[in-house]
């Protein structure tokens, strides 16, 4: 049997030895997020409230009909808390914008009468943005 030279040898070494080398993954390695740090999240007194107050305080004062949306009162008087006139649905249900009378009444949809506000004056996308967001991510008391 013939003798291979030691060059084309160590040329097949070479390249068996890198066939089975181990893989390393990627160059670059992202950083574990950190659980303490906040997270981008809408903040219900900073962001949701005041859309409220501007546009629907003025038909629900204290006490309308259970809803009362001054600021003092509105979380507790939205989540899940059951519609006066769609009962069993809640007004918010936290993580489900569509299974929320609020979300519909604020979209105009067919799915629970009238759309709110009743006087023409929708409220903007990004407002109506901030509410989706709010309430997909928990409807949270912050």
């Amino acid at each position: 049997m013939k003798r291979l030279p030691p060059s084309l040898s160590f040329l097949i070494a070479a390249t068996l030895l890198a066939g089975c080398a181990k893989d390393e993954g990627p160059l670059h390695v992202p950083r574990p997020v950190d659980p303490a740090a906040p997270m981008d999240t809408v903040h219900f007194s900073t962001a949701v409230l005041p859309i409220f107050v501007e546009h629907c305080w003025l038909c629900h004062p204290p006490m309308a009909d259970g809803m009362d949306l001054s600021p003092q009162y509105a979380y507790s008087s939205l989540v899940n808390v059951p519609s006066v006139n769609w009962a069993p649905a809640l007004r918010v249900v936290p993580g489900d914008p569509d299974a929320s009378v609020l979300w519909h009444k604020v979209n105009f949809t067919d799915e629970y009468g009238l759309g709110m506000p009743p006087n023409g004056s929708a409220l903007t996308s990004a407002e109506l943005q901030t509410i989706r967001e709010w309430i997909e991510q928990g409807a949270m008391d912050n």
